[in-house]
């Protein structure tokens, strides 16, 4: 993007692709999706709804965001999709951004809450895991890509617990979650393994952890691998 672009910002102005689970809302056969969000299930587009507006943002570094366009084996005669962007100049936070906040651990001299992470693979954590980390904490976990060669990071959950989702009019809520910039929040108590893929060009990936001003739970330990597949 040009110097100075965040992010894009879609606009569905037509919508006839697949059939969209009416109970849980995910699309299955037909879609349109990030691969560079987690988890990617979370960000496919299916249906015949119009005029959502999506928002995603660069990673750092990055020099395109790449769309996934999926049908399935089955023929169904739908009709596609019509998409208006628009390059963004402004992405606000503190969770549309890619500069996140990031807090002091308590309990230290000082260290931020930030992890630089060089190594192919490995594992990281919430603070103090496995006792309660604290609250009112911001966290960012930043994988640097090792080259070009490397499309993505693959993730799998060891322990995930964190405060579960709240019901809102809106749907399930997180107050303490894991999540990448622009993408889902991940809450509550879950298993996982997928592959987060690096923006074409893009130089690391972050993850940001908060945790609000209620108690704790234990967090997360995520074993992590760069891949040359994805």
């Amino acid at each position: 993007p040009d110097e100075g672009v965040c992010g894009i910002s879609l606009t569905v102005e037509g919508l006839d692709v697949g059939v969209q689970n009416p109970d849980t809302g995910a699309c299955s056969t037909d879609y349109l999706s990030l691969p560079s969000c987690a988890p990617e299930s979370g960000t496919r587009i299916c249906g015949n709804t119009t005029g959502q507006v999506y928002e995603y943002l660069y990673q750092p570094s990055a020099q395109s965001i790449r769309f996934v366009f999926h049908t399935g084996d089955v023929r169904a005669g739908h009709l596609g999709f019509r998409i208006k962007y628009e390059q963004l100049r402004s992405c606000p936070g503190p969770y549309q951004t890619q500069d996140t906040p990031i807090s002091v651990i308590p309990g230290t001299r000082g260290s931020p809450c930030y992890t630089r992470i060089n190594d192919l693979k490995g594992s990281i954590n919430t603070p103090y895991f496995p006792k309660l980390y604290p609250n009112n904490l911001d966290c960012v976990y930043e994988f640097i890509r090792a080259s070009d060669s490397f499309c993505g990071v693959r993730m799998q959950s060891v322990h995930f617990e964190m405060s579960p989702a709240i019901n809102t009019i809106f749907g399930g809520a997180c107050t303490d979650f894991l999540h990448l910039p622009s993408c889902g929040f991940l809450c509550g108590n879950i298993d996982f393994s997928w592959v987060v893929e690096f923006q074409p060009g893009a130089a690391s990936l972050k993850f940001h952890f908060h945790s609000d001003e209620e108690r704790g739970f234990n967090g997360f330990r995520i074993t992590f691998e760069q891949v040359t597949e994805c």
